[in-house]
């Protein structure tokens, strides 16, 4: 077992002679990620098609904390969950619990809401294009159309890059570093209110579901000390909600 500093915290993530005590870490993250979120709350409902929203978010959420982490507070990534931790059983936790979660995506994939939303993010006019030959015709998606394999393989590797800076700012960045400067429970809910506040103007049945989802993962990471866990399972649901979104569109009676 790793050795723990007085303050609760693995001795790698105890500053270096160099770096950012705890505190001003904490504070830094804490003023940082208020004022990304706070941002990409109010860019992201302007209106962008998928290669710019992918493009625009990954470069804050990801670039943003490492330059910070890196050039500000003068510490390592490492102390903010960018490790391996326990990847063996973290990849199992991750697989379990999306095998879990699979009814309930299922369930909510048919619902007008998903469709609209994911069939849209999927299409031609602002999505990736995976999906041609279908049309929206002012209150649903007009049957029919095709996959675009091509495409379709490149919407889940955008989305995996997407997910990946995702987790790391919020299962990394804000979890690790906003518990240096509150208790533990106060650093996943918190992380978990700014992931929740994110997905508005997503479709309801994502929107409440993403602060449990935000809890749960924040305590993943916690538990294999690594936000790495979360990105995988966090991919894999994004991926099968996509492919049930796709297998009810095209299955409609």
């Amino acid at each position: 077992m790793a050795k723990r500093s007085d303050k609760g915290l693995p001795a790698s993530d105890t500053p270096s002679s160099q770096g950012a005590s705890d505190a001003v870490s904490g504070w830094v993250t804490l003023a940082t990620g208020l004022a990304v979120s706070g941002y990409l709350l109010w860019r992201n409902r302007q209106g962008m098609n998928f290669a710019e929203f992918n493009v625009f978010n990954t470069a804050l959420i990801l670039w943003v904390p490492l330059v910070v982490i890196l050039l500000f507070l003068r510490r390592s990534p490492s102390d903010f969950g960018m490790v391996g931790g326990e990847v063996r059983k973290g990849t199992v936790t991750a697989v379990v619990l999306f095998l879990l979660f699979c009814p309930v995506i299922y369930f909510f994939a048919p619902m007008p809401g998903p469709q609209e939303y994911y069939l849209g993010w999927m299409g031609t006019i602002a999505g990736s294009g995976a999906v041609r030959g279908t049309y929206w015709n002012g209150s649903a998606w007009s049957p029919g159309g095709y996959i675009d394999i091509s495409r379709l393989i490149y919407h889940e590797i955008v989305m995996g890059f997407y997910m990946f800076g995702w987790e790391w700012y919020h299962r990394g960045f804000l979890l690790y570093g906003l518990r240096r400067i509150m208790p533990v429970w106060g650093a996943v809910l918190l992380q978990a209110v700014l992931f929740t506040v994110l997905h508005l103007g997503k479709p309801w049945e994502e929107v409440i579901s993403s602060f449990p989802g935000g809890v749960l993962m924040g305590l993943l990471a916690l538990r294999f000390g690594s936000f790495l866990p979360c990105f995988l399972l966090h991919w894999l649901v994004s991926a099968g909600f996509d492919f049930a979104v796709l297998y009810f569109h095209f299955n409609r009676q």
